[in-house]
């Protein structure tokens, strides 16, 4: 959700024309001015004594007004030129989808992997609304009614269309990345960096969450104006008006809802739930850095650990997992600071086959606790969740989220920091480091807001389509018809999701940016 472009403007075009219609106006405001005290001094007569001190008090109140008026002017230059020349402009050839297009491979570093964990993270998400449509019988846990024993509902496998467990991994990751840099100079003892690090966080932190969630629903409510989503047998619905100002009058309203940092979501896509949770564990991750940061690294953990126990008993599973972040993060630096050349020994390299043995263990274990059916898909008749559902749930999270979020919770935390200690060499981290994952992590933001448009939009229509061709009176029919429809709308979606993140997401992260030097 962080990735920015450099995008380079089209040939023959002038990047400049807008700081330089900015500057110009700066320019002409104290030209004119100049000339009206020019004239105003030929006017006027030549003042007394008695009235020179008035007029030349009035003189410099219209000089600091002229100084700040041109101030302001060249602050809206600088604003401007992020449209202009910053990665809000974009060419024709950005349009095309990014296999198209020649691009040198992504530069990796130290935390590279998060984001091809994020991006495979928001993919599922995407097989997870898709099975709801289409596959709505692997929902269910294997064995929990007669119908439910296809190979897919098994344990560890039903991970791929998991998507309440992909959000458990978004909210780590973030709490993860959000810290990342405070703490390193908090333990490094640059406080003021720090203090100046938190400001520019907390001012880019909302509008980089919330402008592309307002185009994106801005789209959607017209979309839905024009009729274009599938409302016949769908679970879900887009709200529809009337009139064209009816519609917007809604969209304002629910837009003005959903950006204060306590709602629970927009009706224009059910899926922003989560936008404002992210807002609000992003203030939380800042607001404990900042509590914290004099403290000693060791004594910072112990705080921290006590905040996740003490959320963990009254059910707060969100919270948890931006803490939870944030103390891999913290560990992180700490064993980069046990070596002067900054890197360390994994867990899994360099270590003996027990430790390996143990290491995989632990991710076969988070798998299957991260694929644990949630509270609505019979959860406690599941095959291997019965017992974790009902005898090993905390009794204060029975009426909360259900077993379906706790031990994806604790599971959550445990697969990334599994993945965290093995080190850049590590099988762990070498799947989330290739060119595919990488992309899908430069795009999980775009692809996140976009996948739900797509699915009731041109995905239903395309599938009907092939059932059309194909058939679906038999599970083979049936599965044909799917696969020659993902075949379609997933690169359609990747397009969609790409172009997003370069129209209007790399440009939220400029605007966001500049609106902080304002």
């Amino acid at each position: 959700m962080k990735n920015t472009q450099n995008l380079t403007p089209t040939e023959g075009t002038n990047p400049q024309l807008t700081t330089d219609i900015m500057l110009g106006l700066a320019g002409l405001w104290e030209k004119i001015s100049e000339n009206a005290d020019i004239e105003s001094k030929r006017l006027t007569p030549k003042a007394t004594e008695h009235e020179e001190t008035p007029r030349l008090l009035i003189e410099a109140h219209l000089s600091r007004l002229k100084t700040r008026c041109r101030s302001r002017l060249q602050k809206l230059a600088r604003l401007g030129s992020g449209f202009a020349n910053a990665e809000w402009y974009f060419a024709p050839s950005d349009l095309l989808p990014a296999w198209c297009r020649t691009s040198p491979p992504p530069q990796i570093h130290a935390t590279s992997w998060l984001d091809g964990l994020r991006g495979t993270a928001a993919l599922i998400v995407f097989f997870h609304h898709s099975s709801q449509v289409w596959l709505p019988g692997l929902r269910p846990g294997w064995g929990s009614n007669p119908d439910a024993y296809h190979v897919m509902q098994l344990p560890i496998l039903r991970i791929g269309f998991s998507g309440g467990a992909m959000v458990a991994i978004f909210f780590v990751i973030s709490g993860y990345v959000l810290s990342t840099k405070p703490l390193r100079l908090a333990r490094e003892g640059r406080h003021e960096e720090l203090l100046q690090s938190l400001a520019g966080s907390v001012s880019r932190r909302g509008p980089r969450l919330f402008i592309p969630c307002i185009v994106s629903t801005f789209v959607t409510a017209m979309l839905a104006m024009m009729g274009v989503f599938v409302d016949e047998g769908v679970a879900r619905h887009y709200p529809r008006a009337e009139t064209l100002w009816g519609q917007l009058g809604s969209w304002v309203g629910e837009t003005l809802w959903f950006v204060n940092p306590f709602a629970d979501g927009t009706g224009f896509e059910e899926n922003l739930w989560t936008i404002p949770t992210e807002f609000q564990g992003s203030l939380l991750i800042f607001l404990c850095v900042l509590g914290l940061s004099r403290t000693r690294s060791n004594v910072r953990l112990g705080w921290l650990l006590c905040f996740v126990v003490y959320w963990l008993w009254f059910g707060y599973w969100a919270t948890v997992l931006f803490v939870g972040g944030m103390i891999l993060a913290d560990l992180n630096h700490g064993r980069r600071d046990k070596c002067d050349d900054l890197s360390w020994t994994p867990v899994v390299q360099g270590k003996s086959w027990k430790h390996r043995w143990v290491c995989g263990l632990l991710t076969i274990t988070a798998l299957f606790l991260l694929s644990m059916p949630e509270y609505d898909e019979a959860v406690t008749e599941s095959f291997g969740y019965s017992t974790l559902a009902t005898t090993l749930t905390p009794p204060s999270w029975q009426n909360h989220w259900g077993p379906g979020r706790w031990w994806p919770c604790l599971s959550s935390i445990m697969l990334v920091a599994i993945i965290d200690q093995a080190g850049s060499d590590s099988i762990f981290q070498r799947q989330f480091t290739r060119r595919f994952p990488q992309y899908l992590g430069r795009i999980s933001f775009s692809l996140y807001l976009c996948h739900g448009v797509t699915i009731y939009t041109v995905g239903i229509r395309i599938a009907n389509f092939f059932f059309g061709v194909f058939g679906d009176d038999t599970n083979l029919r049936y599965g044909t018809s799917l696969t020659m429809s993902a075949l379609v709308v997933m690169p359609l979606l990747f397009w969609m999701s790409d172009v997003f993140t370069v129209v209007v997401d790399c440009g939220a992260v400029t605007l966001s940016r500049r609106m902080m030097k304002l």
